[in-house]
C-alpha cells in the first residue's frame, strides 16, 4: 500500500512541476503584455488563479507523503515514547478527521453562491477545481491513515517509522 501511495505521490509531484511551469510562463507573460507592451492580457489572471489551484492540490498531496508540511515535535522534548505512542494516536485520529471533514466539504459545499464559482473575466468554473482539492485532500487523507495503521502496528516499538526525525 505504501509503495502505491509512493507513486501516486510521484504522479502529483510531477503534475505540480508542469504547474509551477506553467504558472511562471503565465506570470512572464502577463507582465510583458502589461509593461513592456502596455497591452494586459484579459483574463490572464484567472489563468493564474486556476494554474495555482493545482499546483497547491499538488503541494498539499506531495509534501503529505514526503512529511514535508511543517510540524513541531514538542511533546517529545518533555516526555518519552510511552506518552508519544498515545499523542500519536490522538493526533493522527484528530489529522483524520480534520482532513476528511476537508474534503467532504470541497466535494459537497464548494461552490455554495452560483456567482463565486466561476473566475471574474474568463468565467471558468471553479467546480471542476475544487474536485481536484478534494481528490488531493483524499490522498493526503489515505496517506494519514495509512501512517495511523503503520503507527497502531508500531505501537510497542521504539520507534514510528512516520514520526518527523529531530
Amino acid at each position: 500500500m505504501d509503495k502505491l501511495i509512493r507513486q501516486i505521490s510521484y504522479i502529483y509531484a510531477f503534475v505540480g512541476a508542469i504547474g509551477v511551469i506553467a504558472l511562471m510562463l503565465i506570470t512572464i507573460v502577463g507582465v510583458i503584455w502589461r509593461y513592456a507592451l502596455n497591452d494586459p492580457i484579459f483574463g490572464i489572471g484567472d489563468l493564474s488563479v486556476v494554474t495555482l489551484v493545482i499546483v497547491a492540490g499538488c503541494s498539499v498531496a506531495y509534501g503529505a507523503m514526503t512529511q514535508a508540511h511543517v510540524s513541531v515535535n514538542v511533546i517529545r522534548m518533555f516526555f518519552d515514547r510511552k506518552v508519544i505512542r498515545f499523542t500519536d494516536v490522538i493526533m493522527r485520529l484528530a489529522a483524520i478527521f480534520i482532513i476528511g471533514l476537508a474534503t467532504y466539504a470541497l466535494f459537497t459545499k464548494a461552490c455554495g453562491f452560483e456567482k463565486a464559482c466561476i473566475t471574474e473575466n474568463l468565467s471558468i468554473e471553479h467546480r471542476n477545481f475544487y474536485y481536484f482539492l478534494g481528490v488531493s485532500m483524499a490522498f493526503y487523507l489515505l496517506v494519514v491513515v495509512s501512517h495511523f495503521i503503520v503507527g497502531l502496528m508500531n505501537f510497542n516499538e521504539d520507534k514510528d517509522p512516520n514520526e518527523p526525525e529531530d
